[in-house]
């Protein structure tokens, strides 16, 4: 984190930073289908004005904002939805102390990942306790009504071929079946994302504005050797026949799947930045491995790789690199 005894920041940047918190916070509660994609972001600004500002004045920012959004929601009468912004915030401390602390990608990622787990988790006990309902269930019984409720417009719909109208009917009973086994793992998915992200952008932004950063660059991240044996026992146990057993270990691969997906991109961008391809082929490459499904594979079967290959060459000195490197 920034000195403390360092001079504060202008007023206007002041204002600045309260404002943009304030609005990450309360768009979302205000209309989730348009700006719930600011609750991605929340965790990145609060470990960024943590990070740059300090604890003291930083936190003092994120308290000013959030307490605005506080004021804001219970005047509009959007405090529940309100309470799922405030949830992402404390998942940016956990991260901005593990810079502080000097800990690698791999432990600030650990660390980020647990308190926003812990925070979801907090949040559903709260609702479960107010409105005597459990809402993952209740999420769970709207994804299986909204997928019926579609099984019944195509059925009705006129402009939908026979031969089509029976793909889609059998896709959706599948999504039916097997979307609820997988949840928890999409769930698991979403939080990896939003702390990656964080991670990620969070140590290029801090690079940008102040010459340096936390962790070294991202082409260099790996995650934990001993983690493979994540992927080979969740496979294994995917392959039982039948079970709650088997769905664990499902939900264990698509996990692991992701994690790894995460070290293949940064193999991916090692190699790009060694061969030094223009930055619009590079942004091209990045948007066809990322969006293209056989791309995530590319990306998984290269993570896995460098486990063994250490194909970038890199097995231990990354750990202490600069992110100016």
């Amino acid at each position: 984190m920034a000195s403390e005894g360092q001079a504060g920041p202008e007023l206007g940047k002041v204002f600045q930073n309260i404002f943009l918190l304030f609005l990450a916070a309360f768009l979302p509660a205000l209309n989730f289908s348009v700006f719930g994609w600011l609750n991605g972001v929340l965790p990145l600004l609060t470990f960024m004005l943590l990070h740059m500002f300090g604890l003291n004045v930083g936190n003092k920012m994120i308290l000013t904002g959030g307490v605005l959004a506080l004021i804001a929601g219970l005047a509009l009468a959007r405090l529940e939805p309100l309470l799922i912004s405030f949830s992402m915030i404390p998942s940016g401390y956990a991260i901005a102390w593990s810079a502080h602390r000097q800990d690698s990608p791999a432990g600030a990622g650990l660390k980020g990942v647990t308190v926003l787990g812990g925070s979801w988790l907090l949040l559903l006990a709260v609702f479960a306790t107010i409105y005597k309902v459990n809402p993952y269930a209740g999420f769970l019984q709207a994804l299986d009504q909204g997928i019926a409720e579609a099984l019944v417009y195509y059925r009705q719909s006129a402009t939908v071929p026979a031969d089509t109208l029976v793909i889609l009917e059998a896709s959706l009973y599948q999504m039916k079946r097997v979307l609820p086994l997988i949840m928890p793992s999409i769930l698991t998915g979403v939080m990896l994302l939003t702390i990656w992200f964080t991670l990620a952008a969070g140590n290029r932004i801090a690079y940008q504005f102040t010459g340096n950063s936390p962790w070294p660059r991202y082409r260099l991240w790996q995650i934990p050797d001993k983690l493979v044996w994540l992927i080979i026992v969740a496979a294994l146990v995917a392959l039982i026949p039948s079970g709650q057993l088997r769905i664990v270990g499902i939900n264990a691969l698509i996990i692991g799947g992701i994690l790894y997906c995460f070290q293949g991109l940064a193999v991916f961008s090692f190699f790009l930045h060694k061969w030094n391809l223009p930055m619009l082929l590079r942004s091209f490459l990045y948007v066809m491995v990322i969006f293209q499904s056989f791309g995530t594979i590319i990306l998984f079967g290269t993570g896995l790789a460098d486990v063994w290959l250490d194909l970038r060459k890199i097995r231990k000195p990354a750990d202490t690199e600069s992110a100016d490197t």
